[in-house]
This record gives structure tokens, C-alpha cells and sequence, in this order.
């Protein structure tokens, strides 16, 4: 029986004991206190959303013009960029924390990104990418009107051409150019079409 009062009493305290300590933590203010997060969706096929901080989203233009237009917003749809590549520039908006990075060097002299960039991280980050990505968050940068992103994956490609011997970068002109030739004509031939019908 002692035993058990013992066990009840010790439980006892240790609530006691707990209980001053929740107080304490729900009385403390903390930095994220007073963190406001905004809803990025994306467009594409499957829509997904992402969750940034105002402050961090506000190296964004696009982000700023609207938030401009509607204090209270707290949900803003970005159609233009897929779920995978807004997820990258939320990386990056994240990183940065609203805070503009030092300018890139232009022209660009190095083939090391890690030479060009004053943020190592940076440097890293966009290494990661393979050129389809690299250009799809170009077009993001450039759609949600981030410049200093837009300017990372420019300086990337730009180290990547430079890489490049005269001939390779012929054949990838001469390979756009055809490109575009016959898109020109199916689209010529599809427009034709729909006259006809």
C-alpha cells in the first residue's frame, strides 16, 4: 500500500513538475512568433503548394506586387511554373531569406560556378542541377521576377557554354535552327488545316 501511494505521489510530482514547464514555454516569445507564411501553388498537372515565409518570398517581384495589392493574402497561385521547379525556387527563396545576394560578375570568367558566386551555397545548389532544370527555374526566376536567381542560372549556362569547343556549339545552333524550321512548318500546316475545315 505504501508502495502504491508512493507511486501515486510520485506521479503526482512529476505533473507538478511538468506543468510549470508548459506554462514557461507558452510564456516565452520566440522569432517565429511573429512569422507570417504564405501558400505558393504551382501549376502544372498535379498542382502542390508550398509554404514560405512572407519575409523569405519577398525577394520575389511577382510575390511583392501582389502582396502589395492584397496586404491579407495569404495564398498565391503561380500557373506558369511546375510543382518540381517551384519547389527548387522555394529552396532557393528560403535560403536567401528576402535578402538580395551579392551581384554576379558579368561577363562570367570562370567555368566554376564556386568562383563567380559569394555564397558558396549557391554555387553548390545550381551545380545540382542538370540543363533541362537549369533552364526550367530560369523560366520560373524570370516569370516570378527573382533576378538574382534569374541571374545564378544564366551564369550557369553561361559556364556551361564556355566549356564548350567552337564546333559543339555550331552543331547546337544548327540543331535549334532545324528545330524551329519544322515547328514553323507543322504549325503552317496545322493553321492550313483549319482553314480547310
Amino acid at each position: 500500500m505504501a508502495e502504491a501511494a508512493t507511486g501515486t505521489e510520485a506521479a503526482l510530482d512529476d505533473k507538478k513538475v511538468d506543468e510549470p514547464q508548459e506554462e514557461e514555454e507558452d510564456g516565452q516569445g520566440g522569432l517565429d512568433d511573429d512569422v507570417e507564411l504564405l501558400t505558393l501553388k504551382s501549376g502544372g498537372q498535379q498542382p502542390q503548394q508550398f509554404e514560405i515565409n512572407k519575409a523569405d518570398a519577398e525577394l520575389s517581384k511577382f510575390v511583392t506586387t501582389i502582396l502589395e495589392g492584397d496586404a491579407q493574402a495569404t495564398s498565391i497561385e503561380i500557373r506558369q511554373v511546375p510543382p518540381e521547379t517551384l519547389k527548387h525556387v522555394v529552396t532557393y527563396l528560403q535560403h536567401h531569406k528576402g535578402k538580395e545576394p551579392d551581384p554576379l560578375p558579368c561577363p562570367v570568367r570562370s567555368i566554376h560556378m564556386a568562383q563567380i558566386v559569394s555564397d558558396k551555397w549557391d554555387a553548390t545548389w545550381i551545380d545540382a542541377f542538370d540543363k533541362k532544370t537549369i533552364f526550367e527555374i530560369i523560366l520560373a526566376a524570370n516569370y516570378m521576377d527573382i533576378k538574382s536567381l534569374l541571374h545564378l542560372g544564366c551564369a550557369k549556362i553561361a559556364t556551361l557554354i564556355k566549356q564548350l569547343d567552337q564546333k559543339e556549339i555550331n552543331r547546337i545552333i544548327e540543331e535549334e535552327e532545324k528545330y524551329r524550321r519544322e515547328h514553323a512548318q507543322n504549325e503552317e500546316a496545322k493553321a492550313e488545316e483549319k482553314e480547310d475545315k
